[in-house]
């Protein structure tokens, strides 16, 4: 592997600005760490179901009245509601 030039600058002196980087700060910051915040970065792995990043659906909310005729659509609206969508329709 090559070495990276700095233009100078250490490898110990990069290290020590990266010290103070204003990291997870904001969204806009240069470096984020992984997590589910809104300023960190989601990792290869997360699930989108609230335990470690948002959840895929969350804010959504679905309305109106269930068919009774479409046996499959409780099962839709429970999988639609396991990834964050408030479910306001009837029965």
């Amino acid at each position: 592997m090559a070495d990276i030039d700095f233009g100078g600058i250490s490898a110990e002196d990069v290290e020590k600005i990266h010290l103070n980087a204003d990291t997870d700060v904001r969204r806009e910051s240069v470096h984020h760490t992984l997590g589910p915040r809104d300023t960190q970065a989601a990792p290869g792995s997360h699930k989108h179901d609230g335990s470690d990043s948002a959840l895929l659906l969350e804010g959504v909310t679905i309305n109106g009245q269930r068919s009774v005729s479409a046996s499959i659509l409780p099962s839709i609206i429970s999988a639609l509601v396991r990834l964050g969508a408030v479910d306001q329709s009837s029965s």
